[in-house]
């Protein structure tokens, strides 16, 4: 697997490197569902800035979106920020699209910096 997860005080990080698939976002972000975390959860960061590629297409984006939706009522203030390459910012996007008339709120961010002082978070040192 070409990322990391890490559960912080008030939220879950995934640190995404290498080549990416869309298999492994799927599993990444749904895995978190069970956990007795999730109902608490303020916030969700996906980093994929260190990420050589993300190969994901539009039928897996709209699986993850829908798979989100389909539970963030038991959890309906969940920030998330999805931090991307320039490159990729349009897939974070599409993804981030899906949220509009939902619970909860979804952003793209091309620096960490952005994406944590939204969030709220103080990065472990």
């Amino acid at each position: 697997m070409a990322h990391n997860m890490y559960w912080e005080h008030e939220g879950v990080y995934w640190q995404y490197y290498g080549y990416v698939s869309g298999k492994e976002v799927i599993e990444a972000s749904t895995s978190i569902y069970d956990d007795q975390r999730f109902d608490t959860l303020k916030y969700k960061l996906a980093d994929f800035l260190g990420a050589a590629s993300v190969e994901i297409d539009e039928e897996e984006v709209a699986l993850v979106a829908y798979q989100h939706r389909s539970v963030e009522r038991s959890n309906p203030y969940i920030k998330t920020a999805i931090v991307m390459k320039p490159a990729d910012i349009e897939l974070g996007n599409k993804f981030a699209s899906f949220f509009i008339e939902s619970f909860w709120d979804v952003r793209v961010f091309q620096e960490m910096d952005e994406a944590n002082k939204w969030l709220g978070r103080n990065p472990p040192s």
